[in-house]
């Protein structure tokens, strides 16, 4: 079994709880998520199976799209509804004044990870020592906002944020600094990964129809590794070359191709990621 799986994570099971459910029901060991989702989210989490899992770092590097829920005049020490309250506030937050700041959080931004998260401090996860009691230092890092609207209004002081963002974004720190400009607690109150690089919301799959769909031997939620590779053009090589794609040989394509990755094809077979430079081509990284 060799393919991406687009999941529609529930809330309240962990990403790796996903990948231990698909485990189990396809009977495969080479299975892992490119690109965690916090418990408490729903929406989109990308599954590689197989020789696909060779595209995890390609994957995760792919701009992620969010429907954040947040709330402000109360905040916790999770930065989200799950964890315990630390202050509530009486306040008045307007859709003009939110919407005013919205720019301030644009492109290139310092991010310091929340208490309890995955980040590992020393080799052990953030939260693991946050249960402790620990006190944890992180570093900012930088992430970059791409887009950054307001959907609509919730309520008093509850908005639905659409955000476009880098890997490593956390949402619940957005929340939290968006309430901190605004001089108000702040938290995220739902979080909807809506989109992974190509992998939509629209076309994933519930845990509960993978279920179904494997136990009758309908395997058609597997997508073909190059459905993660849309950004990349394709490059389709005569016949003559599949031996040499086979056992990794430079190729001479007979006609100019541009420097640059590329899906490369062969004989209607996708063969991998391969790499045109000085004239040549090689494959760099083998999904057959």
């Amino acid at each position: 079994m060799n393919g991406m799986i687009n999941v529609l994570k529930p809330p309240g099971m962990s990403s790796s709880g996903v990948v231990v459910f698909l485990r189990r029901i396809l009977g495969i060991r080479r299975i892992g998520h490119a690109g965690t989702l916090d418990p408490g989210a729903a929406g989109v989490l990308v599954v590689l199976a197989g020789r696909s899992t060779r595209l995890s770092d390609r994957v995760m590097d792919h701009k992620k799209t969010y429907l954040a829920e947040i709330t402000f005049g109360v905040a916790t020490d999770t930065l989200d509804s799950y964890g315990e309250v630390t202050e509530r506030r009486d306040c008045s937050v307007h859709r003009q004044e939110l919407e005013a700041v919205l720019s301030e959080f644009l492109g290139k931004i310092q991010q310091v990870p929340p208490l309890y998260s995955a980040v590992k401090i020393e080799g052990r996860k953030s939260y693991e020592l946050a249960r402790k009691g620990l006190a944890v230092r992180k570093p900012p890092r930088e992430v970059m906002i791409y887009g950054l609207t307001v959907r609509e209004q919730r309520g008093e002081n509850c908005f639905l944020l659409e955000v476009v963002c880098s890997k490593g974004t956390y949402i619940r720190t957005l929340a939290a600094d968006l309430g901190k400009r605004l001089g108000v607690p702040a938290c995220l109150t739902f979080l909807l990964r809506s989109a992974s690089g190509g992998s939509d919301v629209t076309h994933a799959y519930t845990v509960d129809e993978i279920r179904a769909m494997a136990e009758r031997g309908d395997h058609s939620f597997l997508q073909p590794p190059e459905a993660a590779l849309g950004e990349l053009p394709a490059l389709v090589l005569g016949g003559e070359w599949e031996f040499a794609l086979q056992n990794g040989q430079t190729i001479v394509p007979g006609k100019p191709v541009e420097t640059g990755e590329y899906r490369l094809y062969c004989r209607e077979i996708f063969y991998g990621i391969g790499r045109a430079e000085e004239g040549t081509v090689r494959l760099e990284t083998a999904l057959y």
